[in-house]
């Protein structure tokens, strides 16, 4: 036996600088030794970015139509009985559930989501922005609250809570975890996301200045669109609350209350516009969403 396959003096698959332990040829190092030492030194440098500029994305070499400063960049649907809620949205929309930490992310729809353990029912959102310091500094100064940033695997974030009470997070993502932003095309995707907007002209005020989001004329329910951002979305124009609510897309409304209700959750109808037929639901856990079956060209 050789003293390079001894016990204790091979390569440590743990440390590429191992594979230097045995002779080689300066000239000609191992293929190995440099695909290793290559993916270590990407794993460090993204670590340092991170570490080092960590709550902007200014400077950082990334793709234009990865930056989507704004937008919705995820959300999730609570879980109070978490695998219960995971056999629900399973059936109801056939989602790729993949287990995490605390709870699920869903794999196979636009924009990214999970499904997370919570004895609450609150959704929550995270809108994307530049500059995480710049922005909780926008929020505070228009009269809203905002959390101190934390940095989570995915990128830094912040809780907030606008000055009519409604609650929204903020966050810088990590490079890897980005993806352009486009419209929902599949059921079982996020079709239409609102935030409450007690008092619309106050919201509009507000979301404008931190987002730089434009809107559409207010619709018959007083809703507005925001024009200029993707996925789409908008504020519930008099709609009180704390929450956000979720429209998920689906081709047959009527079909799908059905099977909503056969799973042990409730849906009520509650109009149609030009962009389709909607319909407000429960799980059978009490977790609010809703259904949407999209009109042509929606």
């Amino acid at each position: 036996m050789s003293d390079s396959t001894r016990p204790g003096t091979g390569p440590d698959p743990r440390d590429p600088l191992s594979a230097l332990a045995g002779p080689d040829d300066p000239a000609t190092p191992r293929a190995a030794f440099a695909e290793q030492l290559r993916r270590r030194l990407e794993t460090e440098l993204e670590d340092l970015m991170t570490d080092e500029t960590p709550r902007t994305i200014a400077g950082q070499a990334l793709d234009a139509e990865l930056v989507n400063p704004g937008s919705l960049f995820y959300f999730t649907v609570p879980g109070p009985d978490v695998e219960r809620s995971g056999r629900f949205f399973r059936e109801l929309f056939g989602w790729d559930l993949q287990q995490g930490d605390s709870g699920y992310h869903v794999a196979n729809v636009y924009p990214p989501m999970g499904l997370a353990s919570n004895h609450s029912t609150d959704i929550e959102v995270w809108i994307e922005v530049a500059d995480i310091e710049a922005a909780v500094a926008t929020v505070r100064e228009l009269g809203g609250t905002a959390e101190e940033p934390v940095r989570y695997d995915s990128g830094w974030s912040a809780a907030c809570v606008d000055p009519q009470g409604v609650r929204f997070n903020m966050t810088v993502p990590r490079r890897d975890y980005r993806q352009p932003a486009r419209a929902s095309t599949e059921p079982g995707e996020l079709f239409y996301w609102t935030l409450p907007a007690p008092d619309a002209d106050a919201s509009r005020a507000f979301f404008g200045r931190l987002f730089g989001w434009e809107f559409g004329d207010p619709g018959s329910q007083g809703g507005m669109h925001v024009s200029n951002r993707l996925p789409d979305g908008g504020l519930g124009g008099g709609r009180e609350g704390a929450n956000p609510e979720l429209f998920f897309r689906v081709t047959d409304l009527d079909v799908a209350m059905a099977r909503v209700s056969e799973l042990g959750g409730t849906a009520e109808f509650v109009g149609e516009g030009d962009e389709g037929r909607h319909a407000m639901c429960a799980d059978d856990q009490g977790v609010p969403f809703g259904l949407s079956e999209p009109a042509a060209g929606y």
